[in-house]
Order: C-alpha cells, then structure tokens, then sequence
C-alpha cells in the first residue's frame, strides 16, 4: 500500500513540471487577434492619410477657385471703368482701349463706330471717369463669368467755357458677361441694370 501512495505524488510532480517548462500552444482567438489587430491599425492608418489627402485637395481647389473669382474681378473692374470713360481729346486711343478689352459682337460694335460718330464724340467736348464703387462675381465657371458693379461715371465740360463748372456725377449700376479668351478675361456684353427703389 505504501507504493501505492508514493506513485501519485511522483506522477504529480512529474506533471507541475511539465507544466511550467512547456508553453501552451496559442488559441484560435489568439492567433485570430495576432493577424486581425496589425489589419485594423493598417486599415486607421490608410483611411487617415486618405482623409488628409482629399482633405488636403479640397483646399487647394478652394483656394485655387477664389484665385480666379479675384482674378476675374480685378479684370471685369478694369475693364468696366475702360468702358465708361473717354476724353473728347482722344476719341480714337479711347476706342481702341474699348476694343481692347472688348470680344464678339460688343467687340465688333465698338471697332465699327463711324468716322462721323466719332467726329461728335470729339465735338462734345466731354472727358467721362468710370470708377466702380462696388463689385461682385455672381457666376463664374472655367470660361465664362458674369459680374455686377455699381458705377461712378463723373463728366466734365472741358470745353474753355465749360472749364471751370462743376462735373456731373452719375452712378450706373452695370452687369457684365466676360469669356476668356486664351489667357485672358474680356467683356462680351455691358448693360445698365435698372436699380430698384422700392
């Protein structure tokens, strides 16, 4: 009997042993994590950079689309206060600043004025200023715009008898279609908007 009752604790601690020297093979979930766990951190990593990237190009388009809405303003202001003024003195360099800035049948308008139109313009003995007070693009895409402005148009006698009145001051309110033509934004059509009081 006294064999019998030593072989279990030999076997015993025969057992503990094998137990603290042999590590326990890795469960499924274990192994599952090992692979799903590096997957996600990738797939965060992935999705962040991708977020930062459009995030990224939706601001530069932004900023890139006010570059050309700032553009098209400065040019259309120009361009409008050409339109709007003409020195009596210089009737023809006056028109040729107006084809300038000028395309299409605006453009064709202003290159056939008459020899006679032009013989009264200088007649009237009058210098027009054109200053925009105000402007604003209302649509703008890669070849087109549209832009209104309120206008400040001054006009002086300046004939010798008219040299020392006071000017006439008048304000327009103007919308302009510009194209771009090349690299460059002109006037297709300028028509006086009706302002109204009410």
């Amino acid at each position: 009997m006294s064999a019998t009752t030593e072989n279990p604790t030999e076997t015993r601690t025969e057992v503990s042993v094998v137990e603290k020297d042999a590590p326990e093979p890795p469960s499924r979930r274990d192994r599952v994590l090992a692979w799903v766990l590096p997957l996600v951190a990738l797939a965060v990593l992935v999705a962040g950079a991708l977020t930062w990237w459009r995030a990224t190009g939706h601001d530069q388009e932004m900023v890139d689309e006010a570059a050309r809405r700032d553009r098209v303003l400065i040019v259309a202001t120009s361009h409008i206060e050409t339109l709007n003024s003409l020195d009596y003195r210089t009737v023809d360099e006056g028109l040729k600043g107006w084809a300038a800035v000028t395309t299409g049948t605006l453009h064709d308008q202003l290159t056939s004025v008459s020899e006679e139109d032009r013989k009264v313009l200088a007649e009237q003995e009058k210098i027009s200023t054109g200053s925009v007070m105000d402007a604003a693009v209302t649509e703008l895409d890669d070849d087109s715009a549209t832009v209104i402005a309120a206008v400040e148009i001054t006009v002086r006698d300046g004939s010798a008898s008219g040299e020392d009145a006071e000017p006439t001051v008048k304000r327009n309110r103007f919308a302009a279609d510009l194209v771009k033509v090349g690299d460059d934004w002109l006037l297709e059509s300028l028509e006086q908007v009706a302002v109204n009081m009410s």
